[in-house]
């Protein structure tokens, strides 16, 4: 990304400090203000005054008395006692350090307080306000799961709740012990590993194409993910799908294997895991083990996911969609991965009515073509025994939710070393997830019924509409897009879709029973029954998505979740019913927080749209290149400032670097996404005037305010542990980079505080895409 030089903006000369010089009335004052902030700092803050605490008290009440029979002082701002403005100023006051300074500190200055007097819970990683929120809503959630009042009919209703309790029965899951994962193990296929001497494995029988049938049926991808997607090239249809798989450490854990010295505690831990949960199943199985010997077999498995960790490509790898759509036909699967019998395969997976599908030859996208032939040969280089080891091993995982305390304990050793997590959490909390992803639906309906503020859709649908305006504005006035580019920019800025609260069918009872018609869950079932058919209704719908038409529109996100989205093949922007409330959001609140909270989200969400990878689908979300040649490379030239700039941040706690590349698609939506935010908001008080100030607070601007509204967002705390995993697989920065980086990138921030030149927070240099 090109850096912009610190321009002297008249704007940026007469903006209010938090306290400091009034407002200044002439040019010969702002020439003032100016030798002023060249200064040097320690002049500036001693022998003048320091900005913070103001000028010693006789020199105040002259420059007061000076200043007001001139008329130079501006009147008082107006101050609020109204119930939100109350409400806001106890939030705000509980959360801002005003002793820290802004232009040296911001997040300190905004989240001082909430980071001192908030600790982490000890059943969680991290503490922010999201975090918070997620609190709040998953217990409204058990709330409405328990509740014995709703007169519905329902049928899905019924099964949401349903699964909800059998979840809740620790005594069946203790008396059942692990008995339905190991019959299940059994009918899969022979885990030598557990089996040990009396294994009926035998290497030159071993099927890879059935037992990667067998253990799909539960989400389970130990080297190829294959799914159905909405074609990036042309969404009007599903397609089949192919890309690389994860890791027994996640998806994303690549690192972990890569530098065994550096990460050795965690690494330790994973094969302990291993090790004692593989001791739990053997001693389950009723076979025979000795330690040394499967100990032998946890070193080859994990040699095996090292090898599997260097032939995957890292996520800050996989950033261009053009060079990951590769069409294929289904008949040339065969050719490219030959160790599974593709048609057989799918087959298998799909429910008898998809058959026919599968007849005609269907295209299949791959990801990366390079990868097939690597794993191809890692696999054909790599024993059987191995192979069925290690998916074995990722089967067994997919049975957490159904672990008695046995293996609940050794899970947990696991998590406590790779995050830092100290206690397990509340069995209803686990719950809580479960049916909630087991009937998206039908848990969304429940919540938005009892908790959805119907006026907060079209408060959001209007925030849109303003920020939007102010996204095409930045657009309009963009000075290195060529115009054909950004007619078509602001083309897809107009038509994006726009997702809010949940979808409203869900609240008919008779739609929701017919979409959840094929899942056959009963009050008699176990838990493992219900997690079993549950898997097998996705399973099934999913290959039946391959035949119905695409509906863009389709709202498919639960309506207690705490988050936004864009979605690059819808062109739309996503808001569940579970974001749009306090701290946020609420309408008594001044709109600077408002604009600063959830507007900034909007913003963030929309730039989605024009970042990195956004940027690759047009206002129709197909995936084609719509940029000029030379608008892309000052794109680029732009973006890779963005890049370097949080890559030479620095966790000192951890003694790690931000990952630039990773987070770059983020940062710069975090940026373009405040910046369209607060142009919106100035265009507000342009039409409507000052916002009365917080009762409390009045030293805080409205253009102070926002920014502070838009640091509450990211206020949080992470174990170290935690920390060290976010830099590695998180996409987003950590929340003090969110906060600060972006508020040094906008020359609005260090004129709403009067920065000086050259301060931490209003840099000689800044970054900017949008």
């Amino acid at each position: 990304m090109q850096r912009i030089g610190n321009a002297h903006l008249l704007s940026e000369l007469t903006s209010s400090r938090v306290v400091g010089p009034p407002p200044l009335a002439s040019l010969q004052d702002n020439a003032r203000a100016a030798a002023l902030e060249s200064l040097p700092r320690k002049a500036k803050g001693h022998q003048v005054y320091n900005r913070m605490t103001g000028p010693p008290p006789l020199l105040a009440a002259v420059l007061l008395l000076q200043l007001s029979c001139c008329g130079i002082l501006a009147a008082p701002a107006d101050v609020t006692a109204s119930d939100g403005f109350k409400e806001a100023s106890t939030l705000l006051a509980r959360a801002v350090n005003l002793t820290a300074d802004p232009c040296e500190d911001f997040y300190s200055y905004s989240c001082g307080n909430w980071i001192k007097s908030h600790e982490i819970p000890s059943d969680r990683v991290s503490i922010s306000r999201f975090v918070l929120l997620r609190q709040k809503v998953t217990k409204e959630m058990k709330e409405v799961l328990e509740s014995t009042s709703d007169v519905s009919k329902s049928k899905s209703k019924q099964k949401v709740r349903q699964i909800y309790r059998t979840c809740l029965d620790e005594e069946a899951l203790e008396k059942a012990k692990s008995q339905d994962m190991i019959k299940a193990i059994k009918a899969v296929g022979s885990w030598p590993m557990i089996e040990g001497s009396t294994a009926k494995f035998n290497p030159r029988e071993f099927d890879l194409t059935n037992l990667l049938v067998e253990v799909g049926f539960r989400g389970v991808s130990p080297f190829l993910d294959v799914y159905i997607t909405i074609d990036p090239k042309n969404t009007s249809r599903r397609v089949l799908s192919l890309d690389q798989g994860g890791l027994g450490l996640g998806s994303s854990a690549r690192n972990y294997y890569l530098n065994t010295t550096k990460y050795e505690k965690q690494v330790t831990a994973y094969k302990t895991y291993i090790f004692e949960k593989a001791s739990l199943i053997t001693e389950d199985y009723g076979a025979a083990l000795s330690e040394m010997a499967l100990k032998a077999d946890i070193e080859e498995i994990f040699n095996l996911e090292q090898k599997l960790a260097e032939i995957l490509l890292p996520n800050e790898d996989r950033r261009n969609y053009t060079e990951m759509h590769n069409v294929r036909k289904l008949s040339e699967l065969s050719t490219l991965f030959p160790l599974i019998d593709w048609p057989r395969y799918f087959k298998a997976q799909a429910p008898f009515d998809v058959h026919p599908y599968f007849d005609t030859d269907p295209d299949v996208i791959i990801s990366e073509i390079d990868f097939l032939k690597r794993l191809a040969n890692l696999l054909s280089n790599t024993e059987p025994r191995i192979v069925a080891n290690y998916i074995m091993l990722r089967y067994s995982g997919s049975f957490g939710l159904t672990y008695d305390k046995r293996y609940d304990d050794v899970y947990h050793k696991l998590v406590k070393i790779l995050l830092g997590k100290d206690d397990k959490s509340e069995r209803w909390k686990d719950c809580v997830a479960a049916a909630q992803g087991k009937m998206a639906y039908a848990s969304s309906a429940l919540y938005a019924e009892k908790y959805f503020d119907k006026s907060a859709k079209a408060t959001t649908l209007a925030m849109i509409d303003e920020i939007t305006a102010a996204f095409n504005e930045m657009l309009k006035e963009n000075s290195w897009m060529d115009e054909t580019t950004k007619k078509e920019a602001l083309e897809k800025a107009n038509n994006m879709i726009r997702l809010i609260g949940f979808a409203d069918w869900v609240l008919d009872d008779d739609k929701l029973d017919e979409w959840y018609e094929k899942l056959d869950v009963s009050a008699s079932d176990t838990l493992e029954a219900m997690v079993e058919k549950s898997h097998r209704w996705s399973n099934d719908f999913s290959y039946r998505r391959l035949l119905e038409k695409v509906d863009r529109h389709e709202f498919t996100t639960n309506s207690a979740t705490v988050n936004a989205f864009y979605s690059s093949i819808k062109n739309g922007i996503i808001f569940p019913a579970g974001i749009l409330q306090l701290p946020f959001f609420s309408p008594s609140f001044p709109k600077a927080l408002n604009y600063g909270g959830i507007g900034a989200v909007i913003g963030h969400e929309i730039t989605h749209g024009f970042d990195d990878l956004g940027n690759q689908f047009d206002a129709s979300g197909n995936l084609h290149e719509w940029w000029q040649q030379q608008t892309r490379k000052e794109f680029e030239k732009r973006a890779k400032c963005i890049i370097d700039q949080y890559g030479n941040e620095t966790i000192p706690e951890i003694d790690m670097n931000l990952n630039g590349k990773l987070t770059q698609g983020e940062n710069i939506a975090d940026n373009g996404g405040i910046k369209a935010a607060y142009r919106a908001y100035s265009s507000y008080l342009a039409k409507h005037g000052p916002e009365p100030r917080l009762p409390g607070m009045p030293q805080i601007t409205n253009e102070q305010l926002f920014f502070i509204g838009y640091a509450q967002t990211w206020c949080n705390k992470y174990k170290p542990e935690a920390l060290t995993n976010t830099v590695l697989t998180d996409p987003h920065a950590p929340g003090k980079f969110r906060v600060e980086v972006v508020a040094k990138n906008q020359k609005e921030f260090a004129a709403a505080f009067n920065c000086p030149i050259g301060s931490r927070m209003n840099p000689d240099e800044r970054c900017a895409v949008w």
